[in-house]
């Protein structure tokens, strides 16, 4: 397992190259730069490999390059400035263990192919994910009725078992369940499902939002459309307007005639319409 860190906002670029051949298997960019992180990367990989020079960190354009070997492995981490490299690094350093333990036999029988290097990114964003979630978000995958979807784009990452893993996660996702839960029911490891949740969120496959309890305190955003009231009848205006946020669902369902289950139901609908938003009660 690779350590983890919460400083994945300041993380650029991320890289594994075979020290022997200089051969790039995995990269990836986070963030864009002002530098082109491969050529950085082919500056570093000749002053290591090519002439066998020591070299663990440099600056370009301000940007820091962090740089660790491994026995198999060269590791660059190309990240903004900061106060304290050291987390990083260490992070780095287990990366590359993480690699050269798994692929040892890969390694070892090089055969000049690098797409079953491809499913390690689900390692390199538990560590690094490309955006951090809370836990008790509720992950909805995005439909071709959302405004802003553009199709799901293809996710490179999504190869051997990352890409068991994440179509796991995604038959998971079904607008109910919190990323917690949905960790909890696919028996996935932690490092696993901040690396997906990541990955889903990135590639433009998932939404994010909070959960609706019968704790929760809603409030009135918009009338609801005529097809929501054709939908779910008159009582669904009287309902929107008991919506203040001085009364959590669990009070509003006594003043109507709708069972709890009912009214979690038409809530949800109504926050993915735009009717109603969260209180901050």
């Amino acid at each position: 397992m690779c350590a983890t860190s919460d400083y994945e906002e300041h993380v650029r670029y991320v890289s594994l190259v075979r020290r022997e051949g200089g051969e790039p298997v995995i990269g990836i960019t986070y963030r864009e730069m002002s530098v082109d992180p491969d050529l950085v990367a082919s500056f570093v990989l000749a002053v290591i490999i090519f002439e066998n020079r020591q070299l663990r960190r440099f600056v370009k354009e301000g940007y820091v390059v962090v740089i660790e070997e491994g026995k198999e492995m060269v590791g660059l981490l190309i990240i903004d400035k900061v106060e304290d490299e050291d987390p990083y690094r260490e992070v780095l350093k287990g990366i590359i263990r993480t690699f050269e333990t798994v692929y040892e036999a890969q390694l070892e029988s090089w055969k000049g192919d690098v797409r079953p290097f491809r499913e390690f990114a689900l390692s390199i964003l538990g560590a690094y994910p490309y955006r951090r979630f809370d836990w008790e978000l509720v992950p909805r995958l995005s439909r071709k009725s959302d405004p802003a979807f553009e199709g799901y784009a293809p996710i490179p990452w999504s190869v051997g078992e990352a890409d068991k893993k994440i179509q796991t996660v995604v038959s998971f996702v079904n607008g109910k369940r919190t990323i917690l839960e949905i960790m909890q029911s696919t028996g996935l490891s932690q490092e696993d499902m901040v690396a997906i949740v990541s990955i889903l969120d990135h590639f433009g496959w998932a939404t994010f939002g909070r959960k609706i309890t019968a704790e929760t305190y809603l409030v009135k955003v918009s009338d609801p459309h005529k097809f929501l009231v054709g939908v779910y009848g008159e009582q669904i205006n009287r309902f929107v307007e008991l919506c203040d946020g001085t009364k959590n669902l669990e009070d509003v369902a006594a003043l109507l005639s709708y069972s709890m289950e009912v009214l979690l139901t038409v809530a949800k609908s109504l926050v993915d319409a735009g009717v109603l938003g969260f209180g901050e009660t």
